[in-house]
């Protein structure tokens, strides 16, 4: 069902940043009031839908129980089992909706997406893949944390799944993909890099090699996989670096007598390449429904951005696509057991 529910109470800014965003999808036409449910407390989520002006025929999941940040996942689950994640996510186990956007907890999110939804046929561990503006080409990471240390053939399958995603989102048909690693020599590299590297080597991809941490931005690969505690931090550190960038630019820029309205338009030209809101958030791949993590800093435009994307991966059918490749292969050195 193309039906996005959306936790309304994720995230630093909610609920008002996340309910701005569902205005703006809607006035793009690019989900209607049917197409979109909600979760959190009813009376709070109603009271900012009416801030919003958005419709009151949009459809609200009572989840009563409010998530903090000291809550663990264990927490949110045991103690707090009726949380706007939970309900969310509950909605596209019993098929009322197709997909689940949350700015909220990623373990928590996770968490509940992999013991709730469960995974998709033939993959052992979800992967959370977070889309990247490079200079040739947007690229995908993933696992950027849902599984710090993960096994050969879990990283075989990310490279199945990521590379199902990105063809069925951007209308690539074999994208490339890579594996991270400290340098592009076949040797080089820890042995779980070794050898998911000679898994990838047989799977029905386009497999580029060893991409190096100075190839990343180049957009060359569209996929790059990675174990999530790389690729977490990967992801942390280039949003750290290129907020620095930008305030060091744009500030000397200013220092030098350039005039303000020639700086807006250079911002204005940056900013949609290195601002994490453009693609919204990233997707929980391998489990069974469309889950999209967004960043807790989220405001309206990110919102309104991962709503698409979800939509976008629904139409897409970016899990069935995973599931015929998983189908396709057979990894030799995959073990039994997850």
């Amino acid at each position: 069902m193309n039906r996005v529910v959306l936790d309304a109470v994720g995230g630093d800014h909610a609920p008002d940043e996340a309910l701005a965003g569902v205005a703006q999808a809607l006035a793009r036409g690019e989900v209607t009031p049917a197409q979109v449910l909600l979760t959190g407390p009813v009376d709070l989520v109603r009271a900012g839908m009416q801030k919003q002006g958005l419709p009151a025929d949009i459809e609200v999941l009572d989840a009563p129980d409010l998530l903090t940040c000291e809550d663990s996942p264990t927490d949110a689950m045991r103690k707090k089992a009726r949380n706007s994640i939970a309900i969310g996510i509950q909605a596209v186990k019993t098929g009322r909706a197709g997909a689940f956007v949350s700015a909220g907890s990623t373990g928590t999110v996770v968490a509940a997406a992999t013991l709730g939804l469960g995974c998709l046929e033939g993959i052992r561990r979800p992967a959370i893949g977070a889309i990247i503006e490079g200079e040739k080409n947007p690229f995908l990471v993933l696992d950027v944390g849902a599984n710090p240390q993960p096994k050969p053939h879990h990283l075989a399958q990310y490279a199945l799944m990521g590379s199902a995603y990105y063809g069925g989102t951007f209308g690539i048909a074999e994208p490339r993909v890579g594996i991270l690693n400290i340098g592009s020599e076949e040797l080089k590299g820890n042995p779980l890099v070794r050898e998911a590297r000679q898994l990838m080597k047989q799977l029905p991809i386009k497999f580029h090699g060893n991409v190096e941490g100075v190839e990343v931005f180049h957009g060359d690969c569209h996929v790059i996989v990675t174990d999530g505690f790389t690729g977490n931090v990967l992801l942390k550190v280039s949003e750290g670096v290129a907020e620095y960038l930008l305030r060091a630019t744009f500030g000397m820029m200013k220092q030098v007598g350039i005039p303000g309205e020639q700086v807006k338009k250079v911002q204005a030209g940056v900013m949609p390449r290195v601002d994490f809101s453009e693609y919204g958030g990233a997707l929980l791949l391998g489990v069974q429904g469309v889950v999209t993590i967004c960043h807790g800093r989220s405001r309206a435009p990110a919102f309104a951005n991962a709503i698409r994307f979800a939509m976008r991966a629904m139409t897409a059918e970016v899990n069935q696509h995973i599931v015929q490749a998983a189908r396709s292969i057979t990894l030799p050195t995959a073990e039994p057991n997850p």
